[in-house]
């Protein structure tokens, strides 16, 4: 009712709550006042009475006192006590407020900030994870770069081999992601089928079995030929083509890169992590198609640097080493067996009477001749053995972990072979060879010197009759 609802203080302010209770607790001492000197004023009246009526009046007033001052201090204690929660850190607590006096207002004011704090607080969350999302994308390419800027190290000064190289690309390329792995196939021989060269952090098996055909009609073998990128992640529309690779690999995601050089295709780089929703961005697929350019150029080098090695180092005429590889590799092989107290020998063969041959034979004939001896000497050389050309019809052949009497015995069966041969293709003719030994440090501590005795043996067989073996 609206007059219950004037007279009531409820809705009132805590200044005229305080005056109430106030006035109400200063009527006691009148009343008590008013007790002691009744009698005087009044003595015609029952005492009794008036004393009852008068207990009564002050027990009400100093309850009613007691009650709005209790209710002004429940209200300041319980809104100190929530205010101290939230100060806490427990933003989520909102305060009650059920009058409109000042605790009202200031409830209403706490709720206010509370809410404004939890807002900032939650705002400054999202900033953190913005940030932290930031840096984790700063860490990758920074990561990437150092990655990119080691191997282009290695690839131009040519230190490692293909294989350590792009097996170090592929694990550098798979650290970019949490749970990364990484695959690359390469031809098992050129023009051959493409084979898995290099696995990291996945089962090597799945893809071993997974050979991919030129030409072939498979997911991975129609992408070599389109040279597309193949991205398989959260964002893919799986075909039940792409579902049954996804499972026979067990794989989540992947990238897939074909690797081509001008017209031709090198292999297929493939990038990928365990984690089931990820979804890779433009960024992921430019830094892997940057990795997957260098394995290219890795690739492409290697290639170059082996047809280099082979006009470098070879034979034209027979294909085996030239002089300057065999006096090089001959001064490792003293080193290494200085090192390891092991023998290391050399054998020199000079055909006998060769310039004679080429006259009366002709030339075709004579290179026929030094071919096939060369193929008699390439196969006895052995596995570790390095056969080469060291000019003319001269010929040498380096012998690591043989003493002399070893290689005299080698040499002693080369001779025979040689003689043994028919040299020509067209008809029939025999040569033979005067051949040097010398050993390691029984002979010589260097090539020149190893060499330089070699030489002089070759020259004591000849003049003891030729077609021997002189050490």
């Amino acid at each position: 009712m609206p007059i219950l609802r004037d007279i009531s203080i409820i809705n009132k302010g805590l200044r005229y709550k305080l005056a109430i209770a106030f006035s109400l607790m200063t009527v006691i001492p009148l009343l008590s006042c008013l007790f002691i000197i009744y009698p005087s004023i009044f003595p015609t009246v029952s005492y009794v009475v008036d004393t009852n009526l008068i207990l009564s009046i002050s027990v009400f007033i100093a309850v009613l006192g007691l009650t709005v001052a209790k209710g002004i201090t429940d209200s300041v204690v319980s809104l100190a006590m929530e205010a101290r929660k939230i100060a806490s850190g427990e933003y989520e607590r909102k305060i009650a407020v059920s009058t409109d006096d000042e605790l009202g207002n200031l409830g209403q004011s706490i709720n206010i900030m509370s809410n404004k704090i939890k807002s900032s607080l939650d705002e400054l969350k999202g900033y953190g994870q913005s940030m932290k999302d930031i840096n984790v994308e700063i860490h990758k390419k920074v990561l990437a770069l150092s990655s990119l800027l080691q191997i282009g190290d290695i690839i131009t000064a040519g230190s490692v081999q293909i294989d350590a190289l792009t097996a170090l690309a592929v694990e550098k390329a798979s650290g970019l992601f949490d749970t990364g792995y990484g695959v690359l196939y390469l031809p098992r021989m050129e023009g051959g089928d493409f084979i898995v060269k290099t696995c990291y952090n996945i089962e090597k098996e799945r893809f071993d079995s997974l050979v991919l055909k030129r030409g072939g009609d498979g997911v991975l073998e129609r992408l070599l030929g389109s040279r597309n990128i193949l991205k398989l992640d959260g964002g893919t529309r799986i075909t039940k083509e792409l579902d049954e690779f996804r499972r026979s690999c067990n794989v989540k995601n992947m990238l897939a890169i074909p690797l081509y050089s001008e017209k031709a295709v090198l292999g297929l780089f493939i990038i990928g992590t365990r984690l089931s929703d990820l979804q890779y961005s433009q960024d992921d697929m430019d830094l892997i198609a940057v990795f997957a350019r260098h394995i290219t150029i890795a690739i492409e080098s290697d290639v170059l640097n082996r047809k280099n090695d082979e006009l470098v180092t070879r034979d034209d005429l027979t294909g085996l080493f030239n002089k300057r590889f065999i006096l090089m590799r001959l001064e490792e092989e003293i080193k290494r067996s200085i090192f390891y107290q092991r023998p290391c020998s050399l054998v020199i063969l000079n055909v006998d009477d060769f310039r004679k041959f080429r006259e009366t034979r002709g030339e075709l004939a004579a290179e026929e001749a030094l071919k096939r001896i060369a193929k008699v000497i390439k196969e006895s050389a052995g596995p570790i053995g390095k056969a080469a050309r060291l000019g003319g019809d001269e010929f040498g052949v380096l012998l690591p972990e043989k003493n002399k009497r070893e290689t005299s015995s080698v040499a002693e069966d080369l001779r025979k072979k040689i003689e043994s041969t028919n040299v020509l293709k067209d008809g029939k003719a025999a040569l033979t060879v005067s051949v040097g030994v010398s050993e390691n440090p029984i002979d010589g501590a260097t090539a020149e010197e190893l060499f330089g005795r070699a030489e002089d043996a070759v020259k004591e067989a000849k003049a003891s009759g030729k077609n021997r073996v002189a050490a």
